[in-house]
């Protein structure tokens, strides 16, 4: 018997077993008891996934997708008036990347990926660009956490066209984030941090200089 033959024998013995408790799980359950069991690893998640849909009728990722539809829209209901952020982000496919804000270096965060970054695949431009999208993300939520406020918006700019929005606007909503505006540009002064020696980290920002005057904005 070879090896996959073994990992689907286990995938489908690991979801019979469990079915009781994994009828009703969201994803964030789903994923948990396979990670709680080892079965979170990159031969057996596809296998489960799969064997959650033969036996429970479970499709993951459309599950999935309608919850981040959910979220997204929960948070842009929200976020109306809430706090602007404007920001530019690039990655580079040889491992750097950079987020930046209007204020040039005082709201510069770059650097290097780090070596188990979820996204980024060295030589892949577009997984260099999201993963720095991503980061943009995470910037602005720990602005929203440091200012105490439910929600706040962000207006991304970034140079990949190939970068999925509808994805990134999920992510963005984990993090109490409104993508307001992703905007596809060749004007990026990320990529030229992208360029830049060393690193900064992003606890070294003053997160409240990337605040933005909603009317000032232009679209």
């Amino acid at each position: 018997m070879t090896s996959a033959s073994i990992e689907w024998d286990q995938a489908a013995a690991a979801v019979r077993e469990a079915q009781e408790q994994l009828r009703a799980a969201d994803t964030t359950a789903l994923r948990s008891w396979a990670e709680e069991a080892g079965l979170f690893t990159r031969s057996m998640w596809p296998k489960i996934k799969r064997e959650l849909y033969k036996q429970l009728d479970l499709d993951y990722d459309v599950l999935r997708a309608h919850e981040a539809e959910q979220v997204t829209g929960e948070v842009a209901d929200a976020a109306a008036s809430a706090p602007l952020v404007e920001l530019y982000a690039a990655g580079d496919e040889r491992g750097s990347f950079a987020v930046v804000g209007d204020g040039g270096e005082e709201t510069a965060w770059y650097g290097t990926f780090h070596a188990k970054d979820a996204i980024f695949r060295r030589g892949d431009q577009v997984s260099a660009d999201d993963s720095a999208a991503g980061k943009a993300s995470f910037l602005t939520g720990k602005l929203r956490a440091e200012l105490g406020v439910p929600t706040i918006r962000l207006i991304l700019h970034i140079s990949n066209p190939g970068v999925d929005g509808i994805r990134l606007a999920a992510i963005t909503a984990k993090h109490g984030v409104h993508l307001q505006q992703l905007d596809i540009t060749d004007d990026n002064p990320a990529a030229q941090w992208c360029e830049a020696p060393g690193h900064r980290a992003w606890q070294a920002i003053r997160l409240t200089d990337l605040l933005v005057d909603d009317t000032a904005v232009q679209r």
